[in-house]
């Protein structure tokens, strides 16, 4: 799979060249840019983007489409000194042809502006050790001298097969007043192009006819620039753009096959994936070691998959057709690494060497909106494998460790998988686990005695919570493992003392991780004289990276829907009465959702809240709901119970 990279240059270098160039009507210009952008050095006042298509030929000598993008962009400063760094991405699939500045360029009105010209500077896009690919980067880094400066970039990037130009997007990291992308589509070619978030947004399409072509052209005005957000959803769920399906194309007088459908989309991925040449007899031994005294299927199963997750370490790899070919299942075996086509090619290779009915299967995560009724290489960014039993799919996605064998990480659930049999397939669907198997479960028992509350806390983590634990843990240095757990059960609350710590076997994935132990909660009383305020709602939610500015673009996108319940009771003293506890709460929203109240019989207080995040995701549309409701619950959080000494 090819991952789509989000790298973010570093800050402007020295600047070898500097524009010095303006006129009134820039500055004019500039005056009304600068209220519409308020918080940006430069604006374009025009982007233009191009695509023209031809036929050629692959790496492997089959007829392709070919696309040529052409691209010209005009600066403008808003600033006295300003500056920005253009660049774009090219990797085996492409080609810049043409990348510059211009010496000169007409003035909004016709004048000529000179200007220093700067150099481009061209170098890998990648620095990650658990990422190898072979993207590349060009950029310049201009700079202005003067308000209402100008500056024009040309560029030129060729695709040598149109199948990997799959999406068009109109934003980007500037702010633009116009852009406009045409599409000059020849009659031999059918091309599908899709319109993706588009509500919203005032874009206007317009289709006219030339001698031999279709031309498309769609405009959008006032393009905001895109900002680099925390937590952000990803950019296809959101911002319009277009994708790009070719269909079919003649060549050489014959119709040739492009993605018309998703059994195309298959023939392509099972054409690479038989390129891969697997040699089962380099595994056998280690299967044979595996399933030895293994007399069920699901056993035989979790012995090969636990085994992949726990020796076969991730590095995503993409160097030309070899980014979607998988490793072959010997070379993953013997390196001990692969990506997630290598891993899946191992796993599936180990399962059939079992006996059992295992396949090669691609999904897109959800980072993507995509399903298969699109046919484009863009539906999917990752691989798993699939095996059968008694009729039932079960996906195993070895590169996220220490998910059991039944279980499904939040990023995969819900998501259409396409399964590779031979010259068949099946489309299935990821299922989609009930919110309440992935949680957190907080019980604590508490006794009020001579002003201090003293008592025993357990903690349960199950599902992604259980999953994600393991993951940050068993990566942990052995000396940093006991202080980890210390810390957990302490919540973060610096009120807090906890002794007497014991867990659950935290080296069995399958089983809750349980902690427990001895608290203290003692600083969290306040006496005056007759009154006694306690607060036992000790573990609020922290909610704090969640809490979106004004200028927020884009939905929050957690790291998954979960779960947390808390069951707390205080025992009071004989004689000791509760003379108030915090009103209830009780917020309902599509996204999230608290309940939570307290109860009083006897000499007992029962405190019971449940907030959950129920669809991983925390939109826009609703911040102001969900800044009102983080307010309510933090104040809930934060409530005592006042209690009357006799």
């Amino acid at each position: 799979m090819r991952h789509l990279i989000n790298l973010f240059l570093v800050a402007l270098l020295a600047f070898p060249g500097l524009s010095s160039a303006q006129n009134d009507d820039d500055i004019f210009e500039a005056n009304r840019l600068k209220k519409v952008f308020p918080d940006d050095r430069v604006a374009a006042t025009l982007i233009e983007e191009d695509y023209s298509f031809d036929r050629g030929k692959s790496e492997d000598k089959l007829p392709v489409v070919t696309a040529m993008q052409n691209t010209g962009i005009n600066f403008l400063a808003l600033r006295e000194r300003a500056g920005i760094q253009y660049y774009d991405f090219y990797n085996s699939f492409t080609r810049i042809t043409s990348f510059k500045q211009l010496e000169k360029m007409k003035g909004m009105f016709g004048m000529k502006k000179n200007y220093n010209v700067g150099y481009a500077i061209d170098r890998s896009a990648s620095s990650s050790e658990f990422f190898s690919d072979d993207s590349r980067v060009k950029f310049f880094n201009i700079g202005f001298t003067g308000y209402g400066d100008v500056t024009r970039v040309e560029t030129e990037k060729k695709y040598l097969d149109s199948k990997y130009l799959t999406s068009v997007y109109f934003h980007t990291w500037f702010p633009a007043k116009e852009k406009i992308v045409r599409f000059k589509v020849p009659d031999w070619l059918q091309l599908d192009i899709r319109e993706f978030n588009f509500d919203g947004y005032k874009i206007t399409k317009q289709k006219t006819q030339e001698k031999g072509y279709t031309v498309y052209t769609y405009k959008l005005q006032n393009l905001v620039a895109l900002k680099n957000e925390k937590r952000a959803i990803g950019a296809a769920h959101q911002w319009p753009h277009l994708m790009l399906v070719v269909k079919s194309f003649n060549y050489d007088g014959k119709d040739e096959k492009g993605f018309g459908s998703v059994a195309d989309l298959y023939s392509w991925y099972n054409y690479l994936y038989k390129k891969s040449v697997n040699k089962p007899e380099d595994l056998k031994a280690k299967v044979d070691e595996l399933i030895k005294g293994k007399t069920t299927p699901v056993d035989k199963t979790k012995a090969i998959f636990y085994w992949v997750q726990d020796n076969i370490r991730y590095i995503a790899f993409e160097d030309g057709l070899a980014g979607f070919i998988p490793a072959t299942a010997q070379d993953v075996f013997k390196s001990k690494y692969g990506d997630c086509k290598g891993m899946a090619n191992l796993t599936t290779e180990m399962l059939k060497l079992a006996g059992l009915e295992a396949y090669m299967t691609w999904i897109g995560t959800r980072h993507l909106p995509y399903d298969y009724s699109l046919p484009s290489l863009a539906v999917d960014n990752h691989c798993i494998s699939t095996v059968i039993m008694g009729g039932k799919e079960y996906f195993l996605d070895a590169t996220e460790k220490y998910v059991p064998f039944g279980d499904y990480a939040w990023r995969i659930q819900g998501k259409e998988v396409l399964i590779g049999k031979g010259d068949k397939y099946d489309v299935k669907k990821v299922p989609l686990q009930e919110i309440d198997k992935s949680k957190i479960l907080t019980q604590t028992s508490f006794q009020l005695k001579d002003n201090v509350l003293k008592g025993h806390v357990k903690v349960t983590l199950t599902g992604e919570q259980r999953t994600s634990f393991h993951q940050y843990y068993h990566d942990l240095p052995s000396d940093d493992k006991k202080k980890t757990i210390q810390k957990f059960l302490e919540f973060g609350n610096k009120n807090l003392t906890v002794s007497n710590v014991k867990t659950s076997d935290l080296g069995n994935r399958e089983i809750p991780v349980v902690f427990e132990g001895d608290i203290d909660l003692s600083n969290y009383v306040i006496t005056e004289d007759k009154e006694i305020y306690a607060g036992i709602d000790f573990f609020p939610e922290d909610l704090s990276g969640y809490i979106p500015d004004k200028d927020r673009q884009r939905d929050y996108e957690l790291h998954s829907s979960y779960v947390s319940q808390d069951e707390t009771e205080l025992v009071l003293p004989a004689g000791y009465k509760v003379a108030s506890v915090p009103a209830a709460i009780n917020e309902k929203y599509p996204d999230y959702e608290v309940s939570g109240s307290y109860t009083i019989k006897d000499n007992k207080v029962t405190f019971k809240k449940v907030f959950s995040l129920n669809s991983g995701r925390i939109r826009k549309t609703d911040f102001d709901n969900w800044k009102a409701f983080t307010k309510k619950l933090k104040d809930f959080n934060s409530s005592m119970i006042l209690i009357k000494k006799p």
